[in-house]
């Protein structure tokens, strides 16, 4: 027994007099931790930042495609930044105009807004329709129908879906999304083909997945929010509570 403790008390001052001993070296090493980080080069922050990471990972994306799709939202941002340049600088002689009570400066200065904001418009579809050109067909179709299937996982949340209702969910939203893509294009034709399909899709959902006690809990009335007892010298006011 005296062994024992004798062994235990060695060990404790053995650490007593150890401690100084190995701060001093871990005091001596972070200087020259600091010192190597400061070399080392640091690592650009990628551009596949928010949509963007989630596309690229939804789509597995390749690295080439990857590095593609950084260049697009490089150029994309060069081409937005320079519109807003020009912008701000409109709105500033449209300010210095309305000052003046230059009304034609004004009419003039108004119409290249107008005109300004309708270029930007159209630079905004090229260059996503370049970021988008990134994808492979199946990849699109993928995507659109993730983004498809994050609006249903959003609208039927209260419905509390088990993992085999979101796999057949995420399943109708790919086909709704090939369907979409088929119908692609800009005018009311194909917008009204899109809600058209949006609304089959929906209804699947609904008479297809979802069972009779999730309808109910989706159809629900909310429960009025009680209103909370007053404190203090607003409840004081209004005096005690009747017994």
């Amino acid at each position: 027994m005296k062994s024992w403790k004798g062994l235990v008390l060695g060990l404790a001052l053995a650490l007593l007099v150890a401690s100084p001993v190995l701060a001093q070296e871990e005091g001596a090493e972070k200087p020259a931790k600091a010192e190597k980080a400061a070399k080392e080069p640091k690592a650009e922050k990628s551009a596949l930042r928010g949509e963007y990471a989630i596309m690229a990972s939804e789509c597995q994306m390749t690295d080439a495609q990857k590095a593609a799709l950084e260049a697009a939202l490089a150029a994309k941002e060069e081409a937005m930044k320079a519109g807003k340049e020009k912008a701000d600088a409109l709105k500033k002689d449209l300010a210095a105009a309305k000052e003046k009570n230059d009304e034609e400066a004004v009419k003039r200065i108004g119409g290249e807004i107008k005109a300004l904001q309708t270029e930007r418009g159209a630079v905004e579809t090229e260059h996503q329709g370049k970021i988008l050109g990134c994808l492979s067909p199946e990849q699109r179709t993928t995507w659109e129908g993730f983004k498809l299937y994050r609006v249903l996982m959003y609208r039927y949340g209260k419905a509390e879906l088990d993992e085999g209702q979101k796999a057949k969910v995420r399943g109708l939203a790919n086909e709704a999304a090939k369907k979409m893509l088929a119908v692609e294009g800009a005018g009311k034709e194909a917008e009204e083909a899109k809600d058209k399909i949006e609304k089959e899709l929906k209804a699947s959902v609904e008479n297809d997945v979802l069972t009779a006690e999730q309808k109910e809990k989706l159809n629900a009335p909310k429960a009025p929010k009680e209103k909370a007892p007053k404190t203090g010298a607003e409840g004081a006011k209004e005096g005690p509570a009747e017994m």
